[in-house]
């Protein structure tokens, strides 16, 4: 990774360094959880004295929250019994279930769900409401000798170090001109100190580079962290068209064989449905889109049906770890500890992390109370965690399903069905386990090798769908739902490492795959009449955060680094 430190340093300027106890980077549920019981452990112990901090690189706390989700309420009874009393916003509760195989014009409709995708009488969530309610319970709370301080539109840019161990993290300058000269409203940055910091940063999160980097975290996990992204839209349909508690999952059309990837359809509260669509990022394809097959997902009459009439209200896109069990990375080090998507905390084949993520949290809590009380901050003490985790419910739940993603990686096949049903039944356990997977990137094909044809580029194939800005959308139209904006005049924060050069030969042999699977074009190569070109133009203005660009360049030429707090999506229904 490219050193950025001097950037960040900006010699000569002056930093305010604040001090905290406990530091928790991110605003997910993994943090939010792990700070609640956090409070309620030293509330419990009488531990005062204290100061903890949460930053959120949202303008609000859930404008980044991103998920349909059906939340396993496992985590949530277990941090607040009482949470349907206190006004937890559930979009309502799962009723009736469908579990389908797509073809294009119709398909095959299972008689029950798998066990596996069994969810009836779970809650319907949308995340970002979810959290923005976390949140606001937290800052109810009064213990006596603690302060909170939740700090959105706060960006954690580098990790601190002190003796080699972690000790914080350095928040973003805002008011920096594009060449990285400062304005007259410039604000430098913040050195926040902690004894021990969370983080939660999400998939592929920046700092946690920096931490794998340094202390070589993923070095003993059997595979690499791997990631899906999932393109989702949010709609509002005529009265009573969907019955509430409605859940729809599908595979097949308009996914290619071979390939691995999904619907999901939700039933959300008034007259909203969420409508979503992910693609695994191991991938051979390098043309793969999840915009683009939810987009065609739309047109199947069964989707179609539901739609009819109705209006986009928001659109949002996300990668989502799905490596699980198998790809996570050591959970805590000297000064510091990883939790939620940050650390592979999902079960793919249920498509749930969040009750995973908020248990890693509270686990993280409950050592960090022992930490404070005993003074030590060490790995060895903070490596409890783990432990703690690793044996708990959520560790048993993530180790039964360490090769589900590997088992479907390529589509499901008689094959991989067979060994999905077998692993059903012995705990997860397939020949060959544990499957191994590749770093998404290295997946990419040339277009020669996955489509039979050099220097194929993507506008010349026919892709079966085009948007009428009624039922489906352009990207930009989509991006524009999700309500996307960053101050154009700062410094771009999607990086090109490698140079140009590299883009313009990726062009050539694999169609620049960037301008196709980002949700929401911020890449375009722009041929000259000969067809040549000479860089990739970034419009990083469009970013919906998703770190899809980071994961799957071919190259490794791009590298997502957060941009001054306060820009990105503004979440609100997703």
């Amino acid at each position: 990774m490219p050193d950025f430190s001097t950037q960040l340093a900006r010699p000569g300027v002056a930093r305010e360094d604040l001090e905290f106890d406990v530091l928790f980077v991110g605003a997910g549920p993994a943090n939010l959880a792990g700070l609640w019981r956090l409070l309620d452990l030293v509330e419990a112990r009488k531990l005062t004295g204290l100061t903890i901090g949460l930053i959120e690189k949202g303008d609000e706390i859930g404008d980044h929250a991103f998920s349909g989700a059906v939340l396993d309420p496992a985590a949530l009874d277990e941090l607040c019994p009482d949470w349907a009393e206190r006004g937890f916003p559930a979009e309502g509760r799962v009723t009736s279930e469908e579990v389908w195989y797509f073809t294009e014009r119709g398909g095959l409709k299972a008689p029950f769900p798998p066990p596996f995708l069994a969810n009836h009488g779970f809650p319907i969530v949308s995340l970002s409401r979810m959290v923005r309610w976390m949140a606001a319970e937290i800052e109810k709370r009064e213990v006596p000798g603690v302060d909170v301080m939740l700090l959105p539109g706060f960006a954690g840019v580098k990790v601190l170090w002190e003796d080699g161990r972690v000790a914080g993290v350095q928040t973003a300058d805002r008011g920096v001109n594009a060449d990285g000269s400062p304005r007259p409203t410039f604000e430098p940055g913040n050195n926040l100190r902690a004894k021990v910091t969370v983080f939660g940063e999400g998939p592929r999160g920046h700092l946690m580079r920096e931490l794998d980097e340094a202390l070589g975290l993923q070095a003993q996990a059997v595979n690499p962290q791997v990631y899906e992204t999932g393109a989702k839209e949010i709609w509002e349909l005529p009265a009573g068209r969907v019955p509430d508690g409605f859940v729809l999952h599908s595979a097949g059309w308009p996914q290619a064989e071979g390939e691995s990837g999904g619907s999901f359809v939700y039933k959300m509260g008034g007259d909203r449905l969420a409508v979503g669509y992910v693609v695994s990022l191991d991938t051979r394809d390098p043309f793969a889109d999840a915009h683009l097959m939810l987009q065609k997902f739309k047109t199947h009459p069964r989707i179609k049906a539901m739609l009819a009439g109705g209006r986009l209200v928001q659109y949002g896109g996300k990668a989502l770890a799905i490596g699980g069990w198998n790809s996570m990375p050591r959970l805590a080090f000297a000064g510091g500890m990883l939790a939620g998507d940050a650390a592979q905390m999902v079960n793919a084949g249920r498509l749930k992390g969040i009750h995973l993520a908020m248990k890693g949290g509270m686990c993280a809590a409950g050592t960090i109370a022992d930490a404070l009380a005993e003074g030590d901050f060490g790995e060895a003490s903070l490596m409890r965690y783990s432990r703690s985790y690793l044996a708990s419910w959520a560790g048993t739940e993530l180790y039964r399903a360490r090769n589900f993603h590997a088992i479907i990686a390529r589509g499901p096949t008689p094959g991989a069905l067979f060994n999905l049903a077998l692993s059903q039944v012995t705990g997860g356990w397939v020949p060959g386990d544990p499957l191994r997977l590749e770093a998404d990137a290295d997946a990419t094909a040339t277009t020669e090798a996955y489509y039979g044809k050099e220097g194929l580029k993507r506008d010349q194939l026919d892709w079966g769908v085009k948007t009428d800005g009624a039922l489906t959308f352009s990207k930009l139209d989509d991006v524009y739902a999700s309500g996307t904006m960053h101050d154009e005049h700062q410094p771009g924060h999607l990086k090109i490492v490698k140079g140009d050069q590299v883009c313009v030969s990726c062009y050539a042999s694999k169609g620049s795959p960037c301008t196709v699977f980002c949700p929401a074009q911020v890449y375009e190569m722009h041929p000259d009449a000969a067809g040549r070109v000479s860089r990739v133009d970034i419009a990083f203005s469009n970013c919906v955060h998703c770190k899809t660009c980071d994961i799957k360049c071919p190259e490794g030429n791009v590298i997502w680094t957060p941009p001054e707090g306060g820009g990105g999506p503004k979440y609100t229904l997703c």
